[in-house]
């Protein structure tokens, strides 16, 4: 496991994965780096939730009976993320509007969702995508798991405000 208690001092980033990018999509799973620990929760969709898109399945590789057969129940994911996240006005994410809409699946939860980019010190933007692909590459981390792009994602602003 990577050692994370240095990101404390970073706030939450929220990332999720999807069964599509469509307006019917709903989240698959999602990953929450907060304070020194990371939460990843695979989301079984409700009965209603049919959307299902074979680029995102090739994306982020998981496929809907896996998710369905292992997946937690809506409501309980709902629950360890409200109160984990109770504390807190404002999250952080690189894609704040489709987390704000996968987030609203789960259930009411106010909260702020920002664009991670407000957390980078302006002088270090210009470096943020060759870092963010650093701490996935140095990190043994994979692309489109939520977890694991939540903590890409946390590692690359602590390093660019501790430049």
């Amino acid at each position: 496991m990577i050692p994370i208690d240095h990101l404390k001092a970073v706030p939450p980033i929220l990332d999720f994965e999807a069964s599509s990018l469509s307006d019917c999509s709903y989240p698959i799973s999602a990953g929450l780096r907060i304070g020194g620990t990371l939460n990843h929760w695979l989301i079984k969709p409700r009965l209603d939730w049919i959307d299902w898109s074979l680029t995102s399945q090739a994306i982020h590789g998981m496929k809907r009976s896996y998710i369905v057969d292992n997946g937690m129940d809506v409501d309980q994911v709902y629950a360890e993320m409200k109160k984990l996240l109770g504390p807190y006005n404002v999250i952080y994410s690189d894609n704040p509007y489709w987390e704000r809409v996968w987030l609203s699946h789960l259930g009411d939860f106010n909260l702020d969702i920002r664009d991670i980019q407000e957390l980078i010190p302006q002088h270090n933007k210009w470096c943020w995508k060759e870092n963010l692909e650093q701490q996935f590459q140095a990190n043994n981390l994979t692309h489109h798991r939520a977890d694991h792009d939540a903590l890409a994602l946390s590692l690359a602003v602590y390093d660019l405000q501790n430049l």
